[in-house]
């Protein structure tokens, strides 16, 4: 069960430290003191969705810290092995939540940072939160079954567990086989045009450089006459250059003034060399330069055909051999399809039995549940001041298999004597549906092993004998349950073992919230504000006392 809830720079929580009882705890405050917000940190504790917009005004962080004790919960102990996290059975478990300025969030089991996915799994093993809104989910059919199986949870667990992994199967099976099918749409016609495609590719013997090397070719020979012109006149200029020629004459017309100067002719010996060969390799390329009218049009043939080849199947020769390969396997996928077809339906059939077996157990464990659920339902709305009520949990077989299996589960009611069975979402109001709900909620708390149930203004559209009944249900709910409730009844609010009230304070610019624990001199005081209104009077303290005693004996 919530030990301790702690919670700083929370919205408008400031820093605040609740210390919580087992048994029944409600919470009062006026409208807009933050009782929502007190729901709404549970709820992230348990790994609810965070925004930086609940950071409370020029703080860069906001930290929520609950402290639980899960002595006899093994859901929990066999989670937090699977996570790895080590907690003694006589220590206390303590989740931690800090929201950042940035937007993300850090979540903490026992110190240890873990997913928010695992502080989900943890966390749907301590507490029940059932919010503000609640009974609207009742007014959606697709909920119906979701609340039918909720009560039989442990029963169907590894069932539907099963039963969700061969559905994934079955439907990838069905795929592969409308796939395959539809390949098979004129499949000798597509292997003939493959197997044509592949062949011309291959005949074309194409080399993964090749392109570039005959545009290269291409230049080379549509420019052969300036070449051999341009070459003729370069070497002419090196036949004709005697600059260095003279230089050689002038430098060895003076070496003997100076020894140093033989290196300087030893060096233009070897250029002069240079130049001298370079002349004759000039010469001999030229005259070796022979424009071939057929070479350039085999290259422009060549050339042709891979543009050809380009436009059909890739823009280069890359794409034109990846088109190839697929091509190769889709040929390959034609050929073997048929076998490969045969094969899918053997298996798709095997899982098709598989899943009626699972589905079959599934929805035979769920008609029971629906039976126990009308007969329970039933009295629980009795004590509700809801009377000549008729409840059944229609259950119908569908044509095929979904996510949740074959049944079609659907609620239907009858408020009024003598009124036919219709959805229940066509039918009740929203106090119905709170009632409805309130009598679920009694229900799954003799089977749930959650040990904390939450209750955010369960109340809503109800009050008097059918406000404090609805208190009697928390109250005997607490028995077996820690049960939290946020109310506006006065009449639930009495029932309570231990009343907090969240109050709304100003000071200076400053606007904050505090939670505070009433005495029963106190308590009396918010019971009767509930009452009457702001203005408490002698008779409303009397009412409130009166109506306290009278809780004592339910």
């Amino acid at each position: 069960m919530l030990l301790n809830l702690s919670i700083s720079n929370f919205a408008i929580f400031e820093n605040e430290s609740i210390n919580f009882n087992k048994g029944f705890n409600v919470f009062t405050g006026e409208t807009g003191s933050g009782k929502s917000v007190l729901i709404e940190a549970m709820s992230l504790i348990l790994g609810g969705r965070a925004s930086k917009d609940l950071i409370r005004k020029g703080k860069s962080s906001a930290v929520i810290e609950a402290v639980f004790d899960v002595t006899d919960n093994s859901e929990v102990y066999s989670i937090l092995n699977r996570l790895n996290i080590q907690i003694d059975t006589e220590d206390f478990l303590i989740i931690s939540r800090e929201i950042l300025d940035t937007g993300k969030s850090l979540s903490k089991v026992n110190g240890r940072a873990v997913p928010l996915n695992s502080l989900k799994d943890v966390g749907s093993c301590l507490m029940d939160i059932y919010g503000q809104f609640g009974h609207e989910s009742l007014f959606k059919k697709e909920n119906h079954i979701k609340l039918l199986d909720s009560l039989i949870q442990k029963e169907l667990n590894v069932d539907l567990c099963q039963y969700s992994k061969l559905l994934e199967e079955y439907n990838e099976k069905i795929n592969e086989i409308d796939f395959l099918q539809k390949k098979l749409i004129n499949k000798e016609i597509k292997i003939e045009q493959l197997q044509y495609e592949i062949d011309e590719i291959d005949e074309a013997a194409l080399g993964e450089s090749e392109e570039e090397e005959l545009l290269k070719d291409i230049k080379k020979l549509s420019n052969i006459k300036e070449l051999q012109n341009s070459l003729y006149e370069a070497n002419n200029t090196l036949a004709s250059n005697n600059a260095l020629n003279n230089v050689y004459s002038i430098i060895n017309r003076i070496k003997v003034y100076d020894e140093a100067l033989d290196s300087f002719l030893s060096r233009l010996d070897i250029i002069l060399e240079e130049i001298q060969y370079l002349h004759y390799d000039l010469r001999d390329y030229s005259e070796g330069l022979d424009f071939n009218e057929n070479k350039l049009e085999t290259i422009e043939n060549r050339m042709t055909l891979i543009n050809r080849l380009k436009r059909k199947y890739g823009f280069t020769i890359d794409k034109i051999f990846e088109y190839r390969n697929e091509s190769e396997k889709e040929l390959n996928l034609l050929k073997e399809a048929e076998y490969k077809l045969n094969d899918l339906v053997k298996e798709k059939n095997l899982l098709f039995n598989t899943l009626k077996e699972i589905s079959e157990k599934i929805s035979k464990e769920r008609k029971k549940a629906a039976e126990f659920l009308e007969n329970q339902l039933l009295m629980e709305l009795n004590d509700l001041n809801m009377k000549n009520i008729r409840f059944k949990v229609s259950i119908e077989r569908k044509s095929f298999f979904s996510p949740d299996g074959i049944d079609d589960v659907e609620f239907l009611i009858s408020t009024n004597a003598g009124s036919d069975l219709n959805s229940v979402q066509k039918i009740v109001s929203g106090g119905e549906a709170s009632r409805i709900m309130l009598a679920f909620k009694k229900i799954s708390a003799d089977i749930a092993s959650v040990q904390t149930m939450v209750f955010d203004e369960i109340d809503s559209g109800i009050s008097g004998k059918t406000a404090q009944m609805a208190g009697i249900k928390m109250n005997y709910i607490s028995h077996k349950h820690q049960v939290i409730c946020v109310t506006h009844s006065p009449q639930i609010a009495s029932i309570s073992e231990n009343h907090f009230l969240i109050e709304k304070k100003v000071v200076g610019e400053n606007t904050y919230s505090t939670v505070k624990r009433l005495n029963d001199e106190n308590k009396v005081y918010e019971i009767a504000r509930l009452l009457s209104g702001m203005k408490i009077t002698e008779k409303s303290l009397n009412n409130a006392k009166d109506l306290i005693d009278s809780s004592k004996n339910v």
